[in-house]
């Protein structure tokens, strides 16, 4: 991958220009203006030169190549914390919802999770300073205890399926 890219997946709104990239990804001068050019041919980034102002780059957020790479960049930055979901017997349903699982993250994102069943394995201190970010836990043990606000089930039936089971929501389908 084009070690620019986490920059742009980060900060997608930021206006880059030449002279910070180079601080933040501590490359040298031509590799960085190599891996500019690289991502402005993939229509990656835009270049913007305002007259008589200095250009920067910004991320081509429209691009479906980009918001398709954002989000499996996120997911990728996620991979232990699934990982050790996974492990925890107990947890029947596990569900990432929010910016993460939609790709509109950024890099002061919070970690939305939905997690049904006994969670006591799970270690959210520990992913919380291994990723830097904090993680809002949505944690029921049992069915009779699951208060949500409509949009919040509805954003947690959207998201990213961790675990396989979708327990304790239910599904009907109408012929």
């Amino acid at each position: 991958m084009n070690p620019l890219k986490s920059l742009f997946f980060a900060e997608t709104l930021r206006r880059w220009h030449f002279e910070v990239i180079l601080k933040e990804s501590g490359l040298s001068r031509e590799r960085v203006y190599h891996f500019l050019k690289e991502l402005q041919k993939e229509d990656f980034i835009k270049r913007i030169k305002p007259k008589g102002k200095m250009p920067y780059y910004l991320a081509h957020r429209e691009s479906h190549k980009f918001r398709i790479e954002k989000r499996m960049y996120g997911l990728k930055i996620l991979e232990n914390l699934f990982s050790h979901i996974s492990e925890c017997k107990n947890i029947k349903t596990a569900i990432l919802f929010g910016s993460f699982a939609n790709g509109n993250w950024n890099k002061s994102s919070d970690i939305d999770l939905f997690l049904y069943g006994k969670d006591n394995e799970f270690n959210k201190a520990k992913f919380e300073l291994e990723l830097g970010r904090d993680i809002q836990l949505f944690s029921y043990k049992n069915q009779q205890k699951i208060i949500l606000e409509p949009a919040v089930i509805s954003n947690i039936i959207k998201g990213f399926h961790i675990t396989q089971s979708i327990e304790p929501f239910e599904v009907k389908m109408h012929a």
